[in-house]
């Protein structure tokens, strides 16, 4: 009975993620559709976009992802073809297997628990909004917490056999190819497993050596990174900015009294505001409106109407964080550590409470969470005998519901909300400039951001073409102009003026009024996403 019931919740989070996958949501972001591409150029001749064999770095915006999202993403584009579904193909498919190596780990993490249990913990990470938003969406941070995960279940199985621990380590090391999130906590984490098991470890000690060590290679070229490309990245996101934290301090400091003032104590002053920066972000991850209303400040994070968890999780998170605290369960103090890192990383970027940064909370709620349903329905039981039973069978219905409002809000209502928020309109554009002849030069709007890379990714471009015009120079690198596409800026009153032209541009840059528009692309909600004008 429990294989049958584990196998049915496995084929509900399986459908839950791949379910339109390819359509919901509405339209690949920026990132998505770099990823996709650079994945079929990888494909194709072994290099990105740019003419990199086999990159370390994707390059993409010059935001230098992470690599291994891009490379899995090959397989899907090899089987599928490059779209949407195989594009977000490996975040469905790996956040499938994050429930079952969940499942795994719950076993090792709280082995005195019951079947009853793990499953109930199993159902509620498979219903997970969290999860279930970013397995629907290529977020290299999706791969990053599988393999974080399985990291964590190879230790806890090398406790009992030393060469899983060289899994775990071979596990943390690709969590650090998948996103930048990892490249602080995984090593923090790894220190916090090996002094909470270091009693046991002694046993293993030579896999340990062999494990850590093989981690450390593993790093080395995340290390180099670090030091170059991926600190251009680091650098834009960060809050350790003197820029950023001290611009307005420094605006008020009194110059005459600074001269006599130490350079310990200037230093000192700046660490202080670096350390309340850093808390007030930590803390922010606990927000109530982030946790259970409405999520964080990116709309393509959570669904509409929704926080990050479902309302009626904040009872029984709070119970289960008590029951975890009273009871003296094998994996504790692991579980409690996690769950204080996992935000570490997003708390020293900026844009706090930050739903994709801190994903690595996962699942650590959903285990709270299962604690506090078990404990509360067998208390209700215990205290109030059938008439507990019936009071649970109805808070059960309000959970249904709830369930069923944030499904509703996810395939109906965000995608006609948030259409823009997706960059919908791109795919019907590209199509609809494809099948023209009637121009010399497309002029396509950059006001969307990235317009480039859709015209790359829908009439998929040969990746060879594009590489020798980039690295000749016949491309403009500044906005990316490409055969007779021009990205840029609208200026409706000199590009007006032009002939023999297809002109793309938004309402607030081409009015409702001008003379030639042959077409237009609404969002959604059914406002105005391009005017398309032949001149």
């Amino acid at each position: 009975m429990t294989r049958k019931i584990l196998f049915l919740i496995f084929i509900l989070a399986f459908i839950l993620r791949f379910y339109k996958l390819g359509v919901n949501p509405p339209s690949l972001d920026w990132d998505e559709a770099s990823l996709g591409y650079n994945a079929y150029s990888i494909l194709k001749t072994a290099r990105d976009e740019y003419g990199n064999f086999l990159p370390l770095s994707i390059r993409s915006f010059n935001d230098y992802k992470p690599p291994l999202y891009t490379y899995l993403t090959t397989i899907p584009v090899f089987l599928f073809d490059l779209n949407e579904f195989s594009t977000r193909f490996i975040s469905a498919f790996l956040g499938t297997l994050t429930v079952i190596v969940s499942y795994l780990l719950i076993r090792q993490l709280i082995p005195e628990e019951s079947e009853f249990f793990y499953l109930l913990f199993t159902f509620i990470f498979a219903i997970s909004p969290w999860h279930i938003q970013f397995s629907r969406v290529a977020f290299e941070a999706n791969t990053a917490l599988f393999f974080m995960i399985l990291g964590i279940y190879f230790f806890l199985r090398g406790n009992k056999s030393g060469n899983n621990y060289l899994s775990s380590m071979l596990s943390f090391g690709l969590s650090l190819y998948s996103y930048h999130s990892p490249r602080l906590i995984v090593p923090i984490l790894i220190f916090g497993l090996l002094v909470i098991y270091r009693k046991t470890l002694k046993h293993h000690l030579r896999w340990i050596i062999i494990s850590l060590s093989i981690f450390t290679l593993l790093s080395i070229p995340i290390i180099n990174e670090l030091r170059s490309t991926t600190s251009a990245r680091f650098g834009s996101v960060t809050i350790l900015n003197d820029n950023e934290i001290l611009g307005s301090s420094l605006k008020d400091l009194n110059y005459d009294s600074l001269r006599n003032d130490t350079l310990g104590k200037l230093l000192h002053n700046r660490r202080i505001i670096y350390a309340k920066e850093i808390l007030g972000a930590y803390l922010n991850h606990f927000n109530f409106d982030f946790l259970f209303l409405t999520g964080d400040a990116s709309s393509r994070h959570h669904a509409s109407g929704m926080g990050m968890l479902y309302w009626w999780d904040a009872i029984f998170l709070t119970i289960g964080i008590v029951v975890m605290i009273r009871k003296n369960y094998k994996g504790k103090n692991t579980i409690f550590y996690w769950f204080a890192i996992a935000p570490m990383a997003s708390a020293i970027t900026k844009a706090t409470p930050h739903a994709v940064r801190s994903l690595f909370y996962l699942p650590t709620y959903q285990i709270f969470i299962a604690l506090g349903f078990l404990y509360f329905f067998r208390w209700i039981k215990t205290k109030f005998g059938k008439k507990g039973i019936n009071f649970g069978l109805f808070i059960l219905l309000l959970l249904v519901i709830n369930f069923y409002y944030y499904l509703h809000m996810y395939f109906i209502h965000t995608p006609l909300e948030e259409s823009k928020q997706w960059q919908y309109g791109y795919k019907q554009l590209v199509e609809k400039i494809s099948t023209r002849s009637d121009y010399s030069k497309a002029i396509i709007t950059y006001k969307y951001d990235q317009p480039y890379v859709y015209f790359l990714f829908y009439q998929k471009i040969d990746p060879v073409w594009y590489q020798d015009h980039w690295g000749s120079g016949e491309i403009q690198r500044a906005n990316r102009e490409f055969g007779n596409y021009i990205f840029r800026g609208i200026d409706w009153p000199k590009d007006s003026q032009l002939q023999n032209v297809i002109i793309v541009g938004t309402p607030k840059e081409i009015p409702a009024s001008a003379s030639g528009i042959t077409d237009e692309i609404r969002f959604l909600d059914g406002s105005t996403a391009f005017y398309i004008i032949k001149k």
